[in-house]
């Protein structure tokens, strides 16, 4: 079921896109930053990760909606932690889902961003394999990277906080920027005051792992961040929870 409005259902049979296409992420960008949206899965006794990893969370409908969010975003802002957990591959590798990008106007593949202040990148996962991928590297220190057949670009920035970067983004023209994590870097999105939306998937499942990070990470928040929910889709046992900040 979806929750669209309080006391209003739709059925789940509603291809994903069209539930998002009311989201209009490029809409509502502030004027110096993007607007953020966040996609995050945790088991129901909160944990981000089973293993280090947040694939044995998540089933298929749950990926879908990771690719639906992809598909509206100009471009997708990814921890090191998580990239070199998750082995990222080409961010949108669906032509039919390009094909949806180039008639909204936007470029086929997202930009993908990366954040790494010491330049601790790993350059060997999937994302940096791929020709038709642009990353953006944001660092705070001299460093070249290899030579790797993805576009790489590497900004340095005196601080690169996330608020620099987002900063710098919003010049770049980037409007829609959808966040996919880890914990840590969520946490600092959250901290800056930087989170618009935050898409969160709640798999049935109880890990009991309690070395386990939850979704948010890095030390207490400034203040608490109350959201609010907007709607609840129910697939099998799983729920699809989005909260406004």
């Amino acid at each position: 079921m979806i929750g669209g409005h309080s006391g209003t259902l739709r059925p789940v049979e509603t291809p994903v896109h069209e539930l998002l296409a009311h989201v209009r992420p490029r809409e509502r960008a502030p004027a110096d930053r993007p607007f953020v949206f966040v996609n995050m899965i945790a088991s129901v006794d909160g944990h981000a990760v089973v293993d280090g990893r947040s694939e044995a969370l998540g089933d298929e409908a749950d990926l879908e909606l990771l690719l639906e969010l992809r598909a509206l975003a100009d471009a997708v802002l990814i921890g090191t932690g998580t990239l070199r957990a998750e082995g990222y591959d080409r961010l949108v590798r669906s032509a039919e889902r390009r094909a949806q990008r180039r008639a909204a106007g936007l470029a086929e593949d997202p930009l993908a961003v990366v954040l790494s202040r010491r330049f601790d990148v790993p350059w060997d996962v999937g994302l940096f394999q791929a020709p038709e991928q642009p990353v953006l590297v944001y660092t705070g220190v001299a460093g070249e990277p290899p030579a790797v057949p993805a576009p790489v670009e590497v900004a340095r920035l005196m601080d690169p906080t996330p608020e620099a970067a987002l900063a710098d983004l919003r010049a770049r023209g980037v409007r829609a920027l959808l966040c996919e994590g880890g914990p840590t870097l969520h946490g600092a999105l959250h901290a800056a005051g930087l989170v618009d939306e935050l898409f969160l998937t709640l798999a049935p499942l109880v890990t009991g792992d309690e070395d386990a990070l939850p979704i948010v990470a890095g030390g207490h928040l400034p203040e608490l961040v109350r959201l609010e929910l907007l709607s609840v889709r129910q697939v099998g046992s799983e729920l699809f929870l989005r909260y406004a900040v």
